[in-house]
């Protein structure tokens, strides 16, 4: 077993907690692409009105990110000491060779992520 905590756009298992009979039952364990996605994303393009809690990775049946789609994670606070949100891609290495989001609203964030792949390929916003 590793000892390496997977990042935020890494791949892992679902965190999400299981109960039986009222007692925990471990945690989902099914494959997740990133953390679970903000509620207010969820809410725009899932139409999901709310995710069971997870703290961490989720797979895409408890709010987290499909193979294919947006990371989207807190990443620091605003000026107004808001939650910052990062939107990066799934091939994401790091901020100096992969395009990023931010912003204090993930869906905004995920729209400045379309930007800076736009602007990077030559193309206009």
């Amino acid at each position: 077993m590793s000892a390496h905590t997977p990042g935020p756009s890494e791949t892992s298992t679902c965190r999400v907690p299981m109960w039986m009979g009222g007692s925990p039952a471990g945690f989902c364990d099914a494959t997740a692409y990133g953390h679970q996605l903000p509620e207010g994303y969820l809410k725009q393009t899932r139409s999901l009105l709310q995710a069971p809690y997870c703290f961490g990775h989720a797979c895409p049946a408890h709010g987290g990110p499909k193979a294919d789609e947006v990371r989207i994670f807190q990443d620091g606070l605003t000026n107004e000491g808001r939650r910052m949100w990062c939107a990066v891609n799934p091939d994401f290495i790091n901020l100096q060779e992969s395009a990023a989001g931010f912003d204090g609203n993930p869906v905004v964030a995920a729209m400045k992520l379309r930007e800076a792949i736009a602007k990077a390929a030559g193309g206009d916003v």
